[in-house]
């Protein structure tokens, strides 16, 4: 059995890469560790000091179509962030780009925000909930006001949480 230390990167195809490096850099945060022009990619890491990249970027085109929902293939790629007070600033600087909000979701486990990045592809910010472990049972995707308070880390999920959702 292969038994990996942890998931250590993604590739995801793009349109452009100079579009692409631009939002994931200005919007994220992620610094570029390497280009390879002769293979139209660019790698990209949170903490080059950590890693040498999470995420890479194939360019492949203007004219590539863009991810399709009823299709097989990526669902999101996420992004975990520190704390609280980590996401709602995350929130907020994704609203001041101005860059598409898909939704919020209390997931019981995380407080996650769904949004895209240029080549449609579903991105997530989240943060866990310090009190994960006593609430890993709990499937729910409710709701998230992330420009209000913190939510309780042992909250039940409220009535109408969806039963078996998840993202």
């Amino acid at each position: 059995m292969i038994c990996p230390d942890r998931v250590a990167h993604a590739v995801l195809k793009v349109r452009n890469l100079e579009v692409t490096r631009k939002f994931y850099h200005d919007v994220l945060g992620l610094q570029v560790v390497k280009t390879y022009p002769e293979e139209n990619m660019l790698f990209m890491s949170c903490n080059p000091q950590r890693d040498h990249h999470e995420v890479a970027f194939l360019e492949i085109g203007s004219e590539a179509k863009g991810p399709r929902e009823e299709e097989i293939g990526l669902y999101h790629l996420a992004f975990r962030l520190r704390d609280w007070a980590h996401l709602q600033r995350a929130y907020g600087e994704l609203r001041a780009q101005q860059v598409p909000i898909v939704g919020t979701i209390n997931h019981g486990i995380t407080r996650s925000v769904y949004f895209k990045d240029p080549d449609g592809h579903t991105l997530e910010v989240y943060c866990d909930n310090p009190r994960w472990r006593d609430v890993i049972k709990v499937n729910r995707a409710d709701h998230l006001a992330v420009e209000g308070p913190e939510p309780d880390p042992l909250a039940p999920p409220p009535a109408s949480a969806h039963e078996g959702a998840a993202k």
